[in-house]
């Protein structure tokens, strides 16, 4: 995954001063583009617009807390790493912010403005790492998952060949012996009609199987035909990341 040439930063606080000095604080940094709110709803309607990379989130604010804004961030299934901001004491509001998926918390007490550029870069840095490795787990799961279709359909491939090439040989021997019946039996008059009838329905049987034959291999077309498709999907897939510049896992 590459990284932005800016990360998106909000910061959510009703305190004027100090979101106003967190702002300029981290405006000074030439690779942060910060924006702020001072309401947990206002927040929200942010979100709903706009994506962020790292959210700086006061619980203690008039209109919703901090917390019922991670509730809604958490049933949306919004993943932007939050910061919670919470006061002297709070160390249960902080407990409960990372049961809902914030990355780290600071007390405002105790915030020092000038290294919070690094922390807020820090906890990028490890939403960034912790999503590059749920993703290669889903492609390890998906190639597993992938082999097993493979797996599967090579066995069901095989099968059909193997059935359908002894269909046809047990078919070709029996055309064989029917036409030699035939010349055989018709040779005398006694009970040549029945004869004839007898082995053209078991000429129609043959047909039959012989297109149920037919109907096999066409099947085991379509499963060889969706193996190599599978087969070249990962191929094509990684022509187009080396073409695209992006990294190939």
């Amino acid at each position: 995954m590459a990284k932005p040439d800016f990360t998106r930063i909000l910061i959510v606080d009703d305190e004027d001063s100090f979101r106003l000095s967190v702002e300029m604080a981290l405006k000074m940094q030439d690779d942060l583009a910060v924006r702020s709110c001072n309401s947990g709803e206002s927040a929200i309607e942010m979100m709903k617009k706009d994506p962020f990379d790292v959210i700086l989130l006061d619980n203690k604010m008039d209109d919703m807390t901090g917390l019922q804004v991670l509730e809604w961030m958490h049933n949306q299934e919004i993943q932007t790493p939050v910061i919670m901001i919470t006061a002297a004491g709070s160390e249960a509001v902080a407990v409960e912010a990372m049961k809902l998926g914030a990355y780290d918390y600071l007390r405002k007490d105790q915030l020092d403005i000038e290294r919070l550029s690094t922390a807020v870069k820090s906890v990028y840095e490890r939403y960034l790492y912790r999503r590059q490795v749920m993703e290669r787990q889903a492609e390890r799961r998906l190639l597993k998952e992938k082999q097993k279709d493979l797996d599967s359909l090579r066995l069901f491939h095989n099968t059909v060949n193997s059935v359908g090439q002894l269909l046809e040989k047990s078919i070709l021997e029996l055309q064989r012996n029917l036409k030699r019946y035939e010349a055989d039996l018709t040779t005398t008059a006694a009970g040549a009609d029945r004869i004839k009838e007898v082995l053209a329905e078991i000429r129609e049987n043959v047909e039959l199987l012989s297109s149920g034959v037919a109907s096999m291999r066409g099947l085991s077309s379509v499963v060889t035909h969706r193996l190599d498709e599978i087969q070249l999907a990962p191929r094509a897939a990684e022509a187009g990341e080396k073409d695209s510049g992006l990294p190939v896992n």
